[in-house]
């Protein structure tokens, strides 16, 4: 997946991502190969999820303040 098409992933379709990659992980039958970029992705994943967290409460936080000062 390209940073332009991880950009535009959202955030329940980076946690469904990552679930998948977990239980492929867990799999008795994964290879060390497999495992290895299933960590990278996991790791990419993550990133996505804590970028789209972090905005989320930003913006949270502003709405937030935006209310107090009408109030």
């Amino acid at each position: 997946m390209t940073m332009e098409e991880n950009n535009q992933m959202t955030y329940t379709q980076a946690v469904t991502e990552l679930e998948a990659l977990v239980q492929k992980m867990q799999d008795p039958q994964c290879s060390i190969d497999n495992l290895t970029d299933y960590t990278k992705r996991s790791k990419q994943l993550l990133d996505i999820c804590r970028q789209k967290l972090t905005a989320a409460d930003e913006q949270l936080k502003q709405i937030l303040a935006d209310i107090q000062q009408q109030g």
